[in-house]
Parts: structure tokens; C-alpha cells; sequence
């Protein structure tokens, strides 16, 4: 169930961008104008400390949108199962980089630029989020590694008795169609083998 749990609170990170994208684009539409007005009375020529108004308004509404990610302390807090916590928190850092990216490139270019910043986040909403979905499976966490806490890790799922012995018998099955010489028993094999849903109809 840890395993199940953690491995669920990645949805969340594969999600969030539905929430934060529209979230900063509403703040910023909203708090620019008067950004612009009080920096920029007269204008672009007239703007102080070095920054556009944009670029300050973009800063403003990527800290706002980002509150969304906020949920993760849910698991990240979670005292009761070591495994579930620990994921959260790497999963709260992973959120945390796709704060920081816009943020930095803002700092970078004085200003906001969309495209630098997308061309940024993508590779990392895609593969940070399988990277700790994939580790979450195989009940591994590398944040619990770099941490000493190896010996806490579950591992990998064990398979249950039933399903050790389904494949037992499967086998079996296939080993007796395949090298019977008995023409009834390759057929009442592959009768079983039809039950199992393994023989596709040609």
C-alpha cells in the first residue's frame, strides 16, 4: 500500500500544470497593468531598478501559481509510513525546480521570456515526473539513498503465492503443448492455456 500510495502522489505533478498555467496567466494579466503604471509612469525609457514591468509582474504570479503545489506537503508531512513521506518531499522538490526555472530565467534576461522557460520546464515535468513515479514502483527513493536511509526502503512488491503459483502453472501448461508428444494432452493443454486468456485466435 506505501508503494501504491507514493507512486499515486506523481499524478499530482503530471496534473499540476492544468492549475498553475492558468493560474499565473490570470495573476499576470491582472498585476501588470498597475505594475507598468507605477514603474513606468511615462513609459519604458522611464523604468527603474533595472527590471521590466512584465518581468516583475511574471515573478510575482509564478510564486502565487506555485502555491498549488503546496498539496504535496499532504504526503510530505505523513509521519505514519516513512516511504509515503519521503516521496513527498522529493516530489515537493521536484515542484520546487519547476518553480525556481522560470524564476532564474527572469533573473537571467531582466524579463519574461515564455518560450526559454517552456523549452526548460517540459523535460523536466516529463521525465522528473516518470524518474520518481518509476522509483516509486520499484520501492525505491533516491532522495532516501543521498539521505542514508537505504535500509528503510520496502523494495521491490513481493508477488503473492497465488500469482507465484498461476505462473507455475502457465508454464507447465506451455511446457506440456509444446514438447507433449501425447496429441490429447497438448489439447487439453492449450484448451487451459485458452481459459487463461493466452491463445489469440488466428
Amino acid at each position: 500500500m506505501d508503494i501504491q500510495t507514493a507512486q499515486k502522489w506523481y499524478r499530482w505533478l503530471w496534473l499540476s500544470p492544468l492549475l498553475t498555467i492558468p493560474t499565473l496567466l490570470a495573476i499576470f494579466s491582472i498585476i501588470d497593468p498597475y505594475v507598468f503604471k507605477s514603474l513606468c509612469p511615462s513609459g519604458y525609457f522611464s523604468c527603474r531598478y533595472g527590471f521590466e514591468p512584465n518581468a516583475i509582474s511574471a515573478f510575482v504570479a509564478v510564486i502565487l501559481s506555485s502555491f498549488w503545489h503546496l498539496i504535496l506537503l499532504i504526503p510530505a508531512l505523513n509521519r505514519q509510513d516513512n516511504f509515503v513521506r519521503w516521496h513527498g518531499i522529493q516530489a515537493l522538490i521536484l515542484a520546487g525546480l519547476r518553480t525556481a526555472v522560470p524564476l532564474v530565467s527572469i533573473f537571467i534576461f531582466l524579463a519574461y521570456d515564455s518560450l526559454i522557460t517552456i523549452f526548460l520546464l517540459f523535460p523536466l515535468w516529463l521525465f522528473g515526473t516518470v524518474w520518481g513515479q518509476q522509483q516509486a514502483r520499484r520501492g525505491d527513493c533516491s532522495l532516501m539513498r543521498w539521505t542514508g536511509r537505504a535500509d528503510l526502503l520496502p523494495g521491490p512488491p513481493e508477488k503473492s503465492r497465488s500469482s507465484i503459483d498461476e505462473e507455475k502453472s502457465v508454464e507447465a501448461l506451455e511446457n506440456t503443448f509444446f514438447s507433449s508428444e501425447d496429441p490429447q494432452e497438448r489439447q487439453a493443454a492449450l484448451a487451459e492455456l485458452k481459459k487463461c486468456g493466452l491463445v489469440e485466435s488466428l
